[in-house]
């Protein structure tokens, strides 16, 4: 195996799905002819101990892995266990995390060999080509690539955005099975980055990094030429698209739409599906389109029902258009989440009890079905990635600035008190009303727990 590419992320209780990153790098290293395998520690259910046994087991060339924030401390812990155990192949780390800290990573891990920063599949390919001697290609023709020379970190030039989604083949489906048996959907995805501008958001940091467009899409072809053979080979028709915008604005919006929703119609393809996007892209003639070729949910960033808090954010939306989108979506009689981020280190007492108010009102007003939920986020997190970051750090108000643990700021007092209040009402009423449930998640997480804890003291 000439690489194994790891999602270092913990089991999760609620549900399992598949990850779009690694699936995709899986299936562009294979179709130029070398061999990649996949491994995700949270659908296969695996501890950092039992990870280690399997790659020493099949002893891949190379190990790659993906990390989030969220998952990037079972990712460090992995790295160091092969290197304690005497895996002498070339590590490489990429994703959201290691991409904003690709300097302080090299620096402070020795176990890791390279970085690949920003979008991967053709930087991963360049790389792996030099490194099996495939090709005669040296480190520092590879854009996008972070590695040590001589005791020095070098970082190339970043490499420009895929303008043609179509080079890449449809992503590998290893974990389909699973997702389906488990009752859950298959993600898929349409297109790549997002034209917004949001501060808070490292996702317009990471396609913001390098030149090209930051949102780009597949051809209405490839993409329902990928659903229709998953619709044969797993005998589903519901699909949830994977994408961080789904939708554009300006006057091609709608024939964006009407592309896709053609093609589906051209080959009789009865399908329902969910997607994401903004209020300002929501339109009554756009989302009829759509749930005419079976939309049945959108989540909703909609981020805030306060004007001064969308400001900050750079949302360039109002809370009227806000609203106006939930109203459009009830009327068409589509079920939303509407996602928001209750405070930032600048929301008092009052513009959070505006915020629940606004809340209550759409969840009795506007929510069409059960299937209609609310997605709250009480803080903000601050990712490096993103101008909040820049922001926080300028004015001071970092409490913890650290690429390995994070960054964390202080909530005002009263703010934070509401909100502490609030998680513990929450987890009152869930015990109250799924006690068997709660208690299962519990146990759960202590088996983890005590595997974890036993893996490290043997």
């Amino acid at each position: 195996m000439d690489i194994l590419l790891i999602n270092p992320a913990s089991p999760r209780v609620d549900h399992i799905t598949e990850h779009l990153g690694i699936a995709s790098l899986k299936a562009y290293i294979n179709s130029q002819g070398m061999k990649a395998d996949t491994l995700d520690m949270a659908i296969e259910n695996r501890t950092v101990g039992e990870t280690v046994e399997y790659i020493l087991s099949v002893n891949p060339l190379t190990v790659g892995v993906s990390m989030l924030d969220e998952s990037r401390k079972n990712g460090f812990a992995v790295i160091k266990q092969l290197r304690e155990r005497g895996y002498s192949g070339k590590i490489v780390v990429g994703g959201y995390f290691p991409t904003f800290a690709s300097t302080e990573i090299l620096r402070d891990f020795p176990e890791i060999d390279y970085v690949v920063r920003g979008e991967g599949e053709i930087t991963l390919k360049e790389l792996l080509q030099a490194v099996l001697g495939i090709e005669d290609r040296s480190l520092d023709q590879i854009e996008g690539l972070s590695y040590r020379e001589k005791g020095e970190i070098r970082e190339n030039p970043s490499r420009p955005l895929i303008g043609d989604l179509d080079i890449l083949p449809p992503i590998d489906r290893k974990y389909a099975r699973q997702v389906i048996n488990s009752k859950q959907y298959l993600r898929i995805y349409g297109t790549r980055g997002c034209w917004g501008a949001c501060s808070f958001c490292d996702i317009i940091g990471l396609y913001g990094s390098a030149k090209g467009k930051r949102w780009r899409r597949r051809s209405p072809e490839k993409l329902v030429n990928e659903m229709e053979e998953l619709m044969s080979s797993y005998n589903t028709n519901y699909f949830i698209f994977n994408d961080d915008q789904f939708l554009i604005r300006g006057k091609n919006a709608f024939a964006v739409v009407d592309e896709f929703a053609s093609e589906l119609e051209r080959r009789n393809l009865k399908i329902e599906f969910e997607l994401m996007c903004r209020a300002d892209t929501v339109s009554p003639k756009i989302m009829q389109r759509l749930k005419e070729v079976g939309l049945k949910r959108v989540f909703l960033g909609l981020e805030s029902f306060d004007e001064k808090q969308l400001k900050r954010f750079n949302k360039k939306i109002s809370v009227r258009q806000n609203i106006r989108a939930l109203v459009t979506l009830h009327k068409l009689k589509i079920d939303v989440i509407a996602s928001v981020i209750l405070a930032d280190a600048y929301t008092t007492f009052w513009d959070l009890l505006k915020q629940f108010a606004v809340l209550y009102i759409i969840r009795n007003r506007y929510f069409n079905s059960d299937f209609s939920k609310l997605s709250v986020n009480k803080k903000l997190e601050v990712y490096r990635g993103s101008a909040v970051y820049q922001e926080y750090k300028h004015k001071g108000l970092l409490t913890i600035d650290d690429y390995f643990t994070g960054c964390d700021y202080k909530l005002k007092f009263w703010t934070n008190f509401r909100l502490n209040m609030l998680t513990a009402e929450e987890e009152l009423i869930r015990f109250l009303l799924r006690p068997g449930d709660v208690l299962a998640e519990i146990r759960q997480k202590f088996r983890l727990h005590m595997t974890t804890l036993r893996s490290k003291l043997a």
